[in-house]
Protein backbone atom coordinates (compact mmCIF):
# COMPACT_ATOMS: atom_id res chain seq x y z
CA UNK A 1 0.00 0.00 0.00
CA UNK A 2 2.81 2.37 0.91
CA UNK A 3 4.59 1.65 -2.38
CA UNK A 4 1.46 2.46 -4.33
CA UNK A 5 1.11 5.83 -2.56
CA UNK A 6 4.75 6.68 -3.31
CA UNK A 7 4.29 5.79 -6.99
CA UNK A 8 1.27 8.06 -7.27
CA UNK A 9 3.21 10.90 -5.62
CA UNK A 10 6.10 10.52 -8.10
CA UNK A 11 3.74 10.62 -11.06
CA UNK A 12 1.99 13.68 -9.62
CA UNK A 13 5.28 15.53 -9.18
CA UNK A 14 6.37 14.65 -12.72
CA UNK A 15 3.19 16.01 -14.21
CA UNK A 16 2.64 19.12 -12.10
CA UNK A 17 6.19 20.32 -11.29
CA UNK A 18 8.60 18.98 -13.91
CA UNK A 19 6.05 19.35 -16.70
CA UNK A 20 5.37 22.95 -15.69
CA UNK A 21 9.10 23.66 -15.68
CA UNK A 22 9.47 22.25 -19.17
CA UNK A 23 6.49 24.21 -20.40
CA UNK A 24 7.95 27.44 -19.07
CA UNK A 25 11.39 26.47 -20.46
CA UNK A 26 13.04 27.60 -17.24
CA UNK A 27 15.47 24.71 -17.57
CA UNK A 28 17.15 26.18 -20.61
CA UNK A 29 20.61 27.48 -19.88
CA UNK A 30 20.32 27.20 -16.11
CA UNK A 31 21.51 23.69 -15.47
CA UNK A 32 24.99 24.96 -14.47
CA UNK A 33 24.19 28.45 -13.26
CA UNK A 34 24.31 29.13 -9.55
CA UNK A 35 21.59 30.98 -7.67
CA UNK A 36 23.73 34.08 -7.13
CA UNK A 37 24.24 34.57 -10.90
CA UNK A 38 20.51 34.13 -11.46
CA UNK A 39 19.81 36.82 -8.87
CA UNK A 40 22.14 39.20 -10.75
CA UNK A 41 20.06 38.86 -13.88
CA UNK A 42 22.37 36.50 -15.75
CA UNK A 43 19.39 34.33 -16.67
CA UNK A 44 15.95 35.78 -17.43
CA UNK A 45 13.19 34.67 -15.16
CA UNK A 46 11.22 33.17 -18.04
CA UNK A 47 13.89 32.36 -20.62
CA UNK A 48 12.19 30.83 -23.64
CA UNK A 49 14.05 29.38 -26.62
CA UNK A 50 12.74 31.02 -29.77
CA UNK A 51 13.74 30.94 -33.43
CA UNK A 52 14.18 34.47 -34.74
CA UNK A 53 12.71 35.05 -38.20
CA UNK A 54 15.02 37.40 -40.09
CA UNK A 55 13.46 39.55 -42.79
CA UNK A 56 15.76 39.25 -45.81
CA UNK A 57 15.32 42.13 -48.23
CA UNK A 58 15.16 40.68 -51.74
CA UNK A 59 15.98 43.35 -54.34
CA UNK A 60 13.50 43.85 -57.09
CA UNK A 61 14.57 43.34 -60.71
CA UNK A 62 14.78 47.13 -61.07
CA UNK A 63 17.24 47.28 -58.18
CA UNK A 64 19.52 44.62 -59.60
CA UNK A 65 21.97 46.46 -61.82
CA UNK A 66 23.69 44.47 -64.53
CA UNK A 67 27.50 44.70 -64.45
CA UNK A 68 28.66 47.67 -66.46
CA UNK A 69 30.99 46.97 -69.37
CA UNK A 70 34.47 48.21 -68.63
CA UNK A 71 34.09 50.94 -71.20
CA UNK A 72 30.90 52.26 -69.60
CA UNK A 73 32.67 52.65 -66.28
CA UNK A 74 35.12 55.16 -67.69
CA UNK A 75 34.34 58.66 -66.52
CA UNK A 76 35.65 62.04 -67.56
CA UNK A 77 38.24 63.28 -65.09
CA UNK A 78 36.51 66.65 -64.91
CA UNK A 79 32.88 66.45 -63.80
CA UNK A 80 32.19 62.71 -63.95
CA UNK A 81 30.17 62.73 -67.19
CA UNK A 82 30.19 59.60 -69.31
CA UNK A 83 32.66 59.57 -72.15
CA UNK A 84 31.82 59.23 -75.80
CA UNK A 85 31.90 55.59 -76.90
CA UNK A 86 35.22 55.67 -78.76
CA UNK A 87 36.90 57.53 -75.90
CA UNK A 88 35.59 54.85 -73.52
CA UNK A 89 37.02 52.11 -75.71
CA UNK A 90 40.43 53.75 -75.95
CA UNK A 91 40.62 54.48 -72.24
CA UNK A 92 39.44 51.00 -71.25
CA UNK A 93 41.99 49.32 -73.52
CA UNK A 94 44.75 51.54 -72.14
CA UNK A 95 43.74 50.70 -68.56
CA UNK A 96 43.60 47.00 -69.44
CA UNK A 97 47.14 47.11 -70.84
CA UNK A 98 48.27 49.01 -67.76
CA UNK A 99 46.66 46.51 -65.37
CA UNK A 100 48.01 43.47 -67.23
CA UNK A 101 51.46 45.05 -67.51
CA UNK A 102 51.59 44.36 -71.24
CA UNK A 103 55.19 44.50 -72.41
CA UNK A 104 55.74 47.49 -74.75
CA UNK A 105 57.43 46.52 -78.01
CA UNK A 106 58.96 48.48 -80.88
CA UNK A 107 57.27 46.14 -83.38
CA UNK A 108 53.63 45.24 -83.97
CA UNK A 109 52.12 42.14 -82.34
CA UNK A 110 49.17 40.87 -84.37
CA UNK A 111 47.54 38.78 -81.62
CA UNK A 112 45.17 41.14 -79.77
CA UNK A 113 45.28 38.92 -76.67
CA UNK A 114 49.06 38.93 -76.42
CA UNK A 115 50.80 40.22 -73.30
CA UNK A 116 53.02 42.36 -75.50
CA UNK A 117 52.37 44.97 -78.15
CA UNK A 118 53.29 48.35 -79.53
CA UNK A 119 51.73 51.71 -78.77
CA UNK A 120 49.91 51.47 -82.12
CA UNK A 121 48.64 47.98 -81.31
CA UNK A 122 46.95 49.48 -78.27
CA UNK A 123 44.80 51.68 -80.53
CA UNK A 124 44.07 48.79 -82.89
CA UNK A 125 42.95 46.55 -80.02
CA UNK A 126 40.77 49.27 -78.53
CA UNK A 127 38.75 49.70 -81.73
CA UNK A 128 38.88 46.10 -82.97
CA UNK A 129 35.19 45.41 -82.37
CA UNK A 130 34.17 48.44 -84.43
CA UNK A 131 36.82 48.96 -87.08
CA UNK A 132 40.34 47.82 -87.90
CA UNK A 133 42.36 51.00 -87.64
CA UNK A 134 45.29 49.33 -89.37
CA UNK A 135 43.18 48.23 -92.35
CA UNK A 136 41.68 51.70 -92.62
CA UNK A 137 45.14 53.27 -92.61
CA UNK A 138 46.47 50.79 -95.18
CA UNK A 139 43.57 51.45 -97.53
CA UNK A 140 43.74 55.24 -97.18
CA UNK A 141 47.48 55.22 -97.89
CA UNK A 142 46.95 53.05 -100.96
CA UNK A 143 44.28 55.39 -102.30
CA UNK A 144 46.10 58.60 -101.41
CA UNK A 145 49.82 57.80 -101.73
CA UNK A 146 50.87 61.42 -102.25
CA UNK A 147 49.49 62.36 -98.81
CA UNK A 148 51.95 59.87 -97.34
CA UNK A 149 54.93 61.02 -99.39
CA UNK A 150 54.68 58.25 -101.99
CA UNK A 151 54.95 58.75 -105.72
CA UNK A 152 52.56 55.94 -106.58
CA UNK A 153 50.26 53.36 -105.08
CA UNK A 154 52.16 50.88 -102.88
CA UNK A 155 52.23 47.18 -103.69
CA UNK A 156 49.42 45.17 -102.02
CA UNK A 157 51.70 42.93 -99.96
CA UNK A 158 51.92 41.97 -96.30
CA UNK A 159 55.35 43.57 -96.06
CA UNK A 160 53.89 46.84 -97.33
CA UNK A 161 51.04 46.49 -94.84
CA UNK A 162 53.55 46.17 -92.00
CA UNK A 163 55.54 49.17 -93.24
CA UNK A 164 52.36 51.24 -93.22
CA UNK A 165 51.85 50.82 -89.47
CA UNK A 166 53.95 53.76 -88.23
CA UNK A 167 53.36 56.83 -86.08
CA UNK A 168 54.01 59.22 -88.97
CA UNK A 169 51.42 57.47 -91.13
CA UNK A 170 48.93 57.42 -88.27
CA UNK A 171 49.27 61.20 -87.91
CA UNK A 172 48.50 61.69 -91.63
CA UNK A 173 45.48 59.42 -91.26
CA UNK A 174 44.14 61.14 -88.12
CA UNK A 175 44.70 64.55 -89.73
CA UNK A 176 42.18 63.42 -92.34
CA UNK A 177 39.58 61.60 -90.26
CA UNK A 178 39.81 62.75 -86.61
CA UNK A 179 39.35 66.06 -84.83
CA UNK A 180 42.70 67.80 -84.55
CA UNK A 181 43.10 69.81 -81.37
CA UNK A 182 45.65 72.23 -79.99
CA UNK A 183 48.54 71.09 -77.82
CA UNK A 184 49.22 74.29 -75.92
CA UNK A 185 49.34 74.04 -72.08
CA UNK A 186 46.01 75.79 -71.64
CA UNK A 187 44.18 73.37 -73.91
CA UNK A 188 41.81 70.84 -72.34
CA UNK A 189 42.81 67.21 -72.69
CA UNK A 190 39.92 64.82 -72.21
CA UNK A 191 40.11 61.19 -71.16
CA UNK A 192 40.31 58.96 -74.24
CA UNK A 193 42.01 61.57 -76.42
CA UNK A 194 44.94 60.40 -78.53
CA UNK A 195 48.19 62.32 -78.13
CA UNK A 196 51.32 61.90 -80.20
CA UNK A 197 54.31 62.48 -77.94
CA UNK A 198 58.05 62.44 -78.28
CA UNK A 199 60.55 61.53 -75.59
CA UNK A 200 62.64 64.44 -74.35
CA UNK A 201 65.62 62.26 -73.52
CA UNK A 202 67.31 59.44 -75.38
CA UNK A 203 66.00 58.44 -78.77
CA UNK A 204 63.42 61.01 -79.94
CA UNK A 205 60.86 58.30 -80.69
CA UNK A 206 57.29 59.39 -81.45
CA UNK A 207 54.57 57.44 -79.70
CA UNK A 208 50.77 57.40 -79.62
CA UNK A 209 49.34 57.55 -76.10
CA UNK A 210 45.87 57.75 -74.56
CA UNK A 211 44.93 60.54 -72.17
CA UNK A 212 44.01 59.13 -68.77
CA UNK A 213 40.86 59.83 -66.75
CA UNK A 214 42.86 61.03 -63.75
CA UNK A 215 45.11 64.02 -63.16
CA UNK A 216 48.00 64.55 -60.79
CA UNK A 217 47.76 66.59 -57.59
CA UNK A 218 48.42 69.78 -59.53
CA UNK A 219 45.59 69.05 -61.96
CA UNK A 220 47.90 68.20 -64.85
CA UNK A 221 46.51 65.62 -67.30
CA UNK A 222 48.14 62.21 -67.37
CA UNK A 223 48.48 59.68 -70.16
CA UNK A 224 48.91 55.94 -70.52
CA UNK A 225 51.73 55.04 -72.87
CA UNK A 226 53.42 51.87 -74.08
CA UNK A 227 56.99 53.06 -74.49
CA UNK A 228 59.47 50.34 -75.54
CA UNK A 229 62.07 52.15 -73.45
CA UNK A 230 60.15 50.87 -70.40
CA UNK A 231 59.33 47.32 -69.39
CA UNK A 232 55.69 48.03 -68.61
CA UNK A 233 53.04 50.56 -69.63
CA UNK A 234 53.06 53.72 -67.56
CA UNK A 235 50.52 56.27 -66.45
CA UNK A 236 52.28 59.58 -65.94
CA UNK A 237 51.94 63.33 -66.51
CA UNK A 238 52.30 64.17 -70.18
CA UNK A 239 54.74 67.05 -70.20
CA UNK A 240 57.73 66.35 -67.89
CA UNK A 241 58.95 63.29 -69.83
CA UNK A 242 57.45 63.86 -73.27
CA UNK A 243 56.81 66.70 -75.69
CA UNK A 244 53.30 66.81 -77.14
CA UNK A 245 53.48 66.79 -80.92
CA UNK A 246 49.83 66.25 -81.89
CA UNK A 247 46.48 65.96 -80.15
CA UNK A 248 43.46 64.18 -81.67
CA UNK A 249 39.93 63.27 -80.60
CA UNK A 250 38.23 60.30 -82.23
CA UNK A 251 34.47 59.69 -82.04
CA UNK A 252 31.88 57.25 -83.36
CA UNK A 253 31.01 59.73 -86.11
CA UNK A 254 34.63 59.67 -87.25
CA UNK A 255 34.60 55.87 -87.44
CA UNK A 256 31.41 55.98 -89.50
CA UNK A 257 33.09 58.44 -91.87
CA UNK A 258 36.09 56.12 -92.23
CA UNK A 259 33.88 53.14 -93.10
CA UNK A 260 31.97 55.08 -95.72
CA UNK A 261 34.95 56.85 -97.28
CA UNK A 262 37.12 53.73 -97.40
CA UNK A 263 34.39 51.16 -98.16
CA UNK A 264 35.08 49.26 -94.96
CA UNK A 265 32.59 47.03 -93.20
CA UNK A 266 32.20 46.75 -89.45
CA UNK A 267 34.44 44.59 -87.34
CA UNK A 268 38.01 43.50 -87.80
CA UNK A 269 39.17 42.98 -91.36
CA UNK A 270 41.20 39.84 -92.20
CA UNK A 271 44.98 40.12 -92.29
CA UNK A 272 45.12 39.90 -96.07
CA UNK A 273 42.74 42.77 -96.73
CA UNK A 274 43.37 44.24 -100.16
CA UNK A 275 44.74 47.72 -100.37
Amino acid sequence: MLLAVLAVAVVYMGVRVIGRDLGAATHIGVGHVDDEKAKQGGVPANAVATTAVLAVAVPSPAQVAAPLPVADAALHARGGAKLETVAQLLLSAARDHLARKVTPTSYSVEDPRANSGSHLDLLERALAGNLSLKSALVRHRARNPQAYGLASKPAPTLDERRRTWTTDNLVVFLDTFAEKLGNEPAHVFEAGDIVIVQRKRGSPRSLAAVVSDVADDAGNPQMIVLDPADRTPRELPIRPTYTIMQHFRLTSAHLDHMRQALDLGTGRAPLGTTL
